[in-house]
């Protein structure tokens, strides 16, 4: 392939980028001319127009939902993005050029066939970095909520209403559990009540034990009883949960340490060889025939990790 091509690929990329930071920069300066318009007039807009403004806003977000999804991209949390996204999209097209240019030198495939590749791999890297992201926002969320439900505990106890108890968990708790209280206030202070607030926070964050406590609160307001118990009690139970989580991760420690010692062995193999050897393993590189094994190899081992990367959570999962 023509050296000249590769400068080609990335313009157009850049292009496509642009384009995509064109078409959500357009989006927001429309939904913000709608707010303004709303605030300024009292007259209604035409029905026409309205509705060509409403078809073409719900366009736009099933579009962008339906990439977001893909991507596991959160954009209902804007703290888990540690990485800011057109960060991590940058690395989606540096992954997405490096791996088509490897994929067509040295895999001995159709530049057709390379783009696919790299683009897997490109949408593959995004989902991973998103993940880790949500992952850690997760686990941060699930290690300081026991804090948190002492801490209205101890604000119910001094009389306060639940409100104020969520009011002070949202100044005192450090972030993230800081963060997610401050948006239940303000969903509060809109209206909404408790446990949809907090059930709020478990649709947004996918954190299991926001949603018992909503469920908790919203039993005891239906039928009555002593809410600082049941409250305390439920600390306790995320506590006892936590815990198990702990322990099933260590005891899957040495299926992880077996997982990663199975998936470093070919490298550790390859250098060894290499080093004994030299030049034994150039036919996987300079030979075609060595290079579609490579390939193949290379494809089977990334399968293999996930696997044993899925066999592991599902294992340790509640």
């Amino acid at each position: 392939m023509d050296p000249m091509v590769y400068p080609v690929i990335v313009l157009i990329l850049v292009l496509i980028a642009a384009v995509i930071a064109v078409i959500v920069d357009s989006r927001n300066t429309k939904l913000r001319h709608r707010i303004e318009a709303l605030a300024g007039q009292d007259e209604p807009a035409a029905e026409d127009q309205s509705l060509s403004i409403r078809i073409s806003q719900q366009r736009e977000l099933r579009f962008l939902s339906m990439i977001a999804r893909m991507l596991r991209v959160p954009l209902d949390v804007p703290g888990a993005q540690k990485i800011a996204p057109h960060w991590v999209f940058i690395i989606g097209l540096i992954v997405l050029v490096g791996a088509t240019m490897l994929a067509e030198r040295y895999a001995g495939v159709s530049w057709a066939v390379a783009a696919v590749i790299g683009f897997v791999a490109a949408v593959l890297s995004q989902r991973i970095l998103f993940g880790m992201q949500m992952s850690n926002y997760q686990a941060a969320l699930q290690a300081q909520l026991p804090d948190a439900v002492e801490m209205v505990v101890s604000a119910i106890r001094a009389g306060l209403p639940v409100s104020d108890a969520f009011r002070a968990v949202s100044v005192e708790s450090p972030s993230p559990t800081k963060d997610e209280f401050v948006r239940v206030v303000n969903e509060m202070a809109l209206g909404a009540v408790a446990d949809k607030a907090l059930l709020n926070v478990f649709m947004r964050t996918r954190v299991t034990e926001y949603a018992i406590f909503a469920v908790t609160i919203n039993v005891q307001s239906r039928s009555g009883g002593r809410l600082v118990e049941s409250v305390h009690r439920l600390a306790e139970t995320i506590r006892q949960r936590l815990a198990m989580m702990t322990r099933a991760k260590a005891l899957a420690g040495e299926a992880r340490v077996s997982a990663i010692i199975l998936g470093s062995l070919p490298f550790v193999a390859g250098a060894a060889l290499s080093a004994i050897r030299p030049g034994y393993l150039d036919p996987l590189f300079n030979d075609p025939r060595g290079t579609r094994m490579l390939g193949f190899a290379t494809v089977a081992l990334i399968l293999g990790i996930l696997l044993m990367r899925r066999m592991i959570r599902k294992a340790t999962a509640e």
